[in-house]
Parts: C-alpha cells; sequence; structure tokens
C-alpha cells in the first residue's frame, strides 16, 4: 500500500511538472488554490478507480484461469474487494496531495515561463 502510494505520488508529481504552464494559465486566469487542488485530487481520483476496476477485472479473469486448470477454488468476496477497492482509491488520493498543494502554489509568472 505504501509503495503504490509513493508510486502514484511520483507519476502525479511528474504530471504536474509536465503541465507547469498549464497551471501557470490556469492561475493567471484566477483559478484558485483549492481549484488546482481539486481538479489533481479529481484526475488522481478517476485514475485510481479505473485502476480498481481494471485490478478486479484481471482478478476475475484470474479466478476462472485457476479454476479451470486447477483443482482449486477461489472465494472472491464482496467484502475484500470493497476493502480493496477503498484502500486503491484512498491510496491515489493521498497519493496526489503533495503534487497537488505543489502545484497550488506555483507563481503564475514563473509557471508560465517553465521550459
Amino acid at each position: 500500500v505504501v509503495i503504490s502510494t509513493l508510486v502514484i505520488l511520483l507519476a502525479m508529481y511528474t504530471t504536474i511538472i509536465e503541465r507547469t504552464r498549464e497551471i501557470g494559465v490556469l492561475k493567471s486566469l484566477g483559478a484558485s488554490k483549492m481549484f488546482i487542488v481539486s481538479v489533481i485530487e479529481k484526475e488522481a481520483a478517476l485514475i485510481s478507480a479505473l485502476g480498481v476496476l481494471f485490478g478486479f477485472a484481471i482478478s476475475v479473469i484470474a479466478k476462472y484461469m485457476i479454476e479451470a486448470t486447477t483443482r482449486l477454488t477461489i472465494d472472491l468476496q464482496i467484502k475484500w474487494l470493497m476493502i480493496a477497492a477503498l484502500i486503491g482509491l484512498l491510496g491515489g488520493i493521498v497519493g496526489a496531495l503533495y503534487p497537488a498543494f505543489r502545484a497550488a502554489n506555483l507563481d503564475p509568472i514563473e509557471a508560465i515561463s517553465y521550459e
């Protein structure tokens, strides 16, 4: 969980660096710090939700493949799937907090002139 949160932090930080000029333009047009944070957090939540759905799909496929090729039975319980989904979503949201606040505190002039 910690490693996945750090991976999300690094990925979001990289996207913030790549989009520094766009963030600067938004700030120069009057976007508030909380607007910038909310946009980045929503993006991270969406990416995390897609990751959770992809993980669920892989789990179901793996379950059927294992059950078809071996005598093992796998019981995917809704309770544990929901816990995994919650951990995945929270990890994504928490991992994006630092990059989001860093982006919100960029100076618009420096951000626009960033190369």
